[in-house]
């Protein structure tokens, strides 16, 4: 693009530069002309004072003649001088001896019979000059070259000649418009010339480039594009094998020997759900469609959640996890608890990952203007060696520690950003690192909670035996009776012909998916019974389109027996 840019600059400024060029010559050309035309204007204006003089001149005799008046003879006097003056500017030469202001037809006029006026101009000054310096008293003492006929016969001369001068400074006006024309003449074919050699090709490599960076923009796009559908599609297989271990673990019996493998087999299952989450929230951000999803829970269980997934963790590196949670957290809190939970596990995990020794405790408490107060500090390498919430620049860290999806602070910065939180870092005396979480909350009131409806029947709309079995087991846990569709249209066949109290609807099926399920239920069949989507797509445009096409309410999968309760708890409280 620079390059481009480059070559545009040099056409263009060359293109400006032959304009400027010809612009110059023109208008300079233009000032010499019309210099020139200015001095032919004097000079005609010149030659016809020559002709009023003359007059002038021939009346002043006459007055002097009859009777000698100083003041007619002083102003006879200065009217001899100024034709002689004149006389003489136009006839005046140059160095070489050749006449500046005559062409050759006045100077045919002027030197060559049967004209000769030159000749005549001249008897005329002298004849005029002799009558100045003398006393004459009566006509019959005038001059011939001062009597009314000879003065008539100059008179006609000069006169002819103020329109000689007059076509000789027309010539010079044709040949200026000539020169005018010519010179926008060629100013057109320059600019056809530019529009040829210059502008088309400039269009054409502007073009060219435009269609090359156009494509690679496509297929930046395109990549973009399967980069974000592999990863919702990874995302969304990777959770159904994930839902199947996670409920393994917490369904397994384990003998007290095993149980370290059981809390084991629970950790790296959470880790591996964050790490997903963790991909899904690079990719809402990346779109643009990353948004708080707030809900009511209890704030000190979101807390111990995460802290206990960490036990094993911390047993295993031979660490020391402490946690002192006031009571005050005992209490319903609307916040995005999703997203808290991962500003949570972040900080623990990051001070997992660098504290090799000693312990990591976490301290929270509810301040009395409606904060949150988390502390989570540690006794590692601290901050003034290394620590990765001081660098969001992956390149910058010249340590072995690569682990981790290298976005936790980028996310967890945004997160508390958009709750209206704040997050501050300093050292944990005499080592470690210390790291303060305020972070406003909306205490609830104490709400007296419906109890679930008993004896339902449920249709389960799901295509993968596996997600279906473990949803089977929680309702038959919780003691509702199910049936099982494998797709959307075998869901709507049974929905037709069948009652159920509440409909468990799966998203990405064959046949039929379930957004047209739902369409289906509640626009063809207009069924009113509560949907609630269960789903691995966690794309919010997904969720809000089940919303605006009749669903209830929505759990995202890996699932167990408390996302279920809590959907169907949310979906009997908006009923």
């Amino acid at each position: 693009m620079i390059e481009v840019i480059a070559k545009i600059r040099s056409r263009y400024r060359l293109a400006l530069l032959a304009i400027a060029i010809l612009s110059t010559a023109a208008a300079l050309i233009l000032q010499f002309f019309l210099s020139i035309q200015k001095t032919d204007a004097h000079v005609i204006n010149i030659a016809g004072k020559q002709r009023m003089l003359s007059q002038k001149i021939a009346w002043h005799v006459n007055v002097v003649s009859q009777k000698d008046d100083a003041q007619h003879r002083h102003s006879l006097e200065q009217a001899v001088t100024a034709f002689k003056k004149g006389h003489n500017f136009l006839l005046q030469t140059n160095a070489a001896g050749e006449y500046v202001l005559l062409n050759d037809a006045l100077k045919d006029y002027y030197f060559l019979a049967p004209n000769n006026l030159a000749q005549h101009s001249e008897l005329f000054i002298a004849a005029a000059t002799a009558f100045v310096q003398s006393d004459f008293e009566n006509d019959s003492n005038i001059p011939d070259s001062l009597n009314i006929k000879t003065v008539e016969l100059l008179l006609k001369k000069l006169d002819h000649a103020v329109g000689l001068f007059e076509d000789q400074s027309n010539n010079k006006v044709t040949m200026v418009s000539n020169i005018e024309l010519g010179v926008w003449l060629f100013t057109l074919l320059l600019l056809l010339v530019e529009l040829r050699f210059i502008f088309k090709p400039m269009e054409k490599h502007i073009k060219t480039t435009l269609d090359k960076y156009q494509k690679q923009k496509q297929h930046a796009e395109s990549l973009s594009q399967n980069k974000q559908r592999f990863i919702a599609r990874a995302g969304h297989e990777l959770r159904t094998p994930l839902q199947g271990l996670l409920n393994a673990v917490e369904q397994l019996e384990a003998s007290d020997a095993q149980n370290a493998l059981q809390q084991q087999a629970h950790y790296c299952s959470h880790r591996l759900l964050n790490i997903l989450d963790e991909l899904n929230e690079v990719q809402q951000m990346s779109l643009g469609q990353w948004t708080l999803v707030p809900s009511k829970a209890n704030l000190r269980q979101s807390l111990d959640t995460v802290i206990q997934s960490y036990q094993f963790a911390c047993q295993k590196k031979g660490l020391i996890l402490e946690k002192h949670l006031a009571d005050s957290l005992d209490c319903m809190v609307e916040l995005d608890h999703r997203r808290f939970q991962q500003v949570v596990s972040e900080l623990i995990s990051n001070a997992l990952k660098f504290t090799e020794s000693g312990k990591i405790s976490i301290e929270a408490s509810i301040t009395n203007n409606q904060q949150l107060k988390l502390i989570v500090a540690d006794t590692g390498i601290g901050f003034k060696n290394y620590y990765p919430y001081l660098s969001t620049n992956e390149h910058t860290q010249q340590d072995n520690h690569f682990q981790g999806m290298q976005v936790g602070l980028a996310r967890v910065q945004h997160i508390l950003q958009m709750q209206q939180g704040h997050i501050e870092f300093s050292e944990n005396e005499p080592h470690g690192a210390c790291i303060n979480v305020l972070l406003p909350i909306a205490i609830q009131q104490p709400q007296t909670q419906q109890p679930l409806p008993t004896n339902l029947h449920c249709l389960i709309v799901e295509d993968n035996p596996l997600n279906a079995m473990i949803l089977k087991g929680i309702l038959k846990e919780i003691g509702y009776t199910n049936e099982l569709a494998e797709n959307g249209l075998i869901a709507t066949a049974k929905a037709e012909e069948n009652s159920y109290d509440l409909v468990f609807m799966d998203l990405n099926m064959p046949v039929m998916d379930g957004f047209k399920a739902i369409e289906v239920i509640r626009q063809e069949l207009n069924l009113t019974m509560p949907i609630i989507v269960v789903t691995a797509n966690m794309s919010q445009t997904d969720i809000d389109r089940t919303v605006l096409l009749g669903a209830n309410a929505h759990v995202f999968k890996p699932i167990n027996l408390e996302t279920i309760k809590k959907a169907l708890t949310d979906t009997i409280n908006k009923g």
